[in-house]
């Protein structure tokens, strides 16, 4: 039979199948034939047994079968001794073929098992850095390497310190994975690999125990999986310090805490787009103007980012000024939009709400107030029932004279005046809107007689689910409510 050497079901070559009967005939050949040439049937066979998987035992199976048949018949004891002694040879030079094929053979599959862990490591390294390319915080990176570390370098457990000048206060972090690593002295049997942060300074280390120091292809994995961690460690440096004046910023353009008014319950929300990072233009306040009055103010400014801010916060105080020296909203509203046409320095324009709210000596309140281009307030009667209030007037920063109309509101016990910016009412998801102003009457309708603050917690955990995750807009919510 001629081909491959057959096999068995674990992809072995079978030794009383093709390869015995192969074996028999090329040692009764070489018996046969007297020629040293012959015999390189030997390496051959020998060669085919090592890439056939057969074991040392099954190869002296095949020349045992074949002795039998070609030496043992042999009647001539002078020939029988001659056969024997070829057959020792034919064998010597099987033993030794397949001795030296199957040490080629293990190097072979020890240089493929080592290629295939270094592929391996490198992958988990990719992975590791797919992932932390996300805006992570530095604790998270530091448990997510050193995890990875200590698996894919097969450690017994691993450890990485990390002291962070840079953030306020500063701050130190540890993550350890697998058993608790050894503590004092720098233990041996360990690989260890600097973690750099902004600008490229030593932050901390990392370190596997129980592995082999001298592995040049695991340190050389350990220090790519270290340079990794590092730029993401100098990013989220950068990410934390963006995020910290982002929200150092917002908290400016907002009050720290609203006013405790006698007669009135008052509470307020913002949420701002996205991830925070970048200031928007949405404002609210609430303050006391000139004599008894109180000015609630809500506004939306165009864009986002340092220009955006520094519009919002001339908004946010010269409304406050403004208020000071004038009764009508109107008039207070006709400042601003001169100061925003005399400061701007390109063409963003402001929506805007602002009322001066008077509290009656009966009970109740009176609202004086201008919507100039800025979603029309709602309130909700005692009874139960939702409206929407007031007048439309024109934006503000876009015209030296702008339509400005007051409007005039009255509140009973129990009444809710609620303010909003859009990011409330324009919800949208894959194009379509989730949640609109029918959306918010339909939600004050259901949660009547709560709290101003129940009831701006209420809106913003109903625009947050709609969103399904953080907004795309920015969100402002002010109540105000007569206590019944």
């Amino acid at each position: 039979m001629n081909g491959a050497p057959g096999r068995t079901h674990d992809g072995r070559a079978a030794a009383d199948g093709d390869f015995a009967a192969r074996y028999r005939r090329a040692f009764l050949v070489y018996l046969a034939s007297g020629d040293d040439v012959d015999v390189a049937p030997a390496y051959e066979l020998s060669r085919d047994a090592v890439g056939g998987r057969l074991s040392l035992l099954e190869l002296a199976e095949a020349h045992r079968d074949a002795v039998a048949e070609g030496v043992v018949p042999e009647r001539d004891p002078a020939r029988r001794a001659q056969l024997a002694e070829r057959a020792a040879d034919f064998l010597r030079e099987s033993l030794a073929t397949f001795e030296i094929a199957h040490r080629g053979y293990l190097e072979v599959q020890e240089v493929a098992r080592l290629e295939h862990e270094h592929a391996r490591q490198l992958q988990t390294v990719a992975e590791v850095s797919v992932a932390l390319n996300a805006a992570l915080p530095v604790a998270d990176v530091i448990e997510l390497v050193t995890a990875e570390a200590r698996n894919v370098l097969g450690g017994r457990s691993a450890r990485a310190h990390l002291e962070l000048p840079g953030m306020h206060p500063r701050r130190t972090l540890t993550a350890t994975s697998g058993e608790a690593p050894p503590e004092g002295e720098r233990a041996a049997g360990a690989l260890r690999a600097s973690l750099t942060g902004r600008r490229g300074l030593v932050v901390g280390e990392i370190e596997v125990f129980g592995v082999d120091e001298d592995d040049a292809g695991a340190e050389a994995i350990l220090v790519q999986l270290a340079q990794v961690a590092s730029a993401a460690i100098g990013n989220a440096q950068i990410y934390g310090l963006e995020r910290e004046i982002a929200e150092t910023l917002q908290a400016s353009l907002l009050p720290q805490q609203l006013p405790r008014i006698e007669g009135l319950d008052v509470d307020a929300r913002y949420s701002p787009a996205g991830d925070g990072m970048v200031v928007g233009g949405d404002f609210y306040d609430v303050f006391r103007t000139n004599g008894t009055a109180w000015g609630l103010a809500i506004g939306d400014v165009c864009g986002k980012g340092p220009h955006a801010a520094a519009l919002t916060a001339l908004v946010r105080y010269t409304l406050r000024a403004a208020a000071l020296w004038e009764r009508r909203p109107e008039r207070v509203m006709a400042m601003l939009n001169e100061a925003i046409l005399d400061q701007r320095s390109d063409h963003r324009f402001c929506t805007a709400l602002f009322g001066q709210l008077h509290l009656l000596a009966g009970g109740g309140a009176r609202v004086d107030f201008v919507t100039a281009g800025h979603p029309l307030p709602l309130v909700r009667r005692a009874g139960g029932a939702v409206e929407t209030v007031g007048t439309h007037s024109t934006v503000l920063g876009v015209v030296p004279d702008p339509e400005l109309h007051a409007d005039s509101l009255l509140l009973a016990p129990g009444d809710l005046l609620l303010l909003y910016t859009d990011g409330v009412t324009e919800v949208r998801r894959r194009g379509r809107e989730v949640f609109g102003v029918e959306q918010l009457r339909a939600l004050l309708s259901e949660i009547g007689g709560l709290s101003a603050a129940k009831t701006v917690e209420r809106v913003e955990d109903a625009v947050l689910n709609a969103s399904g995750g953080p907004p795309r807009d920015d969100i402002a919510v002010v109540a105000v409510r007569i206590p019944a």
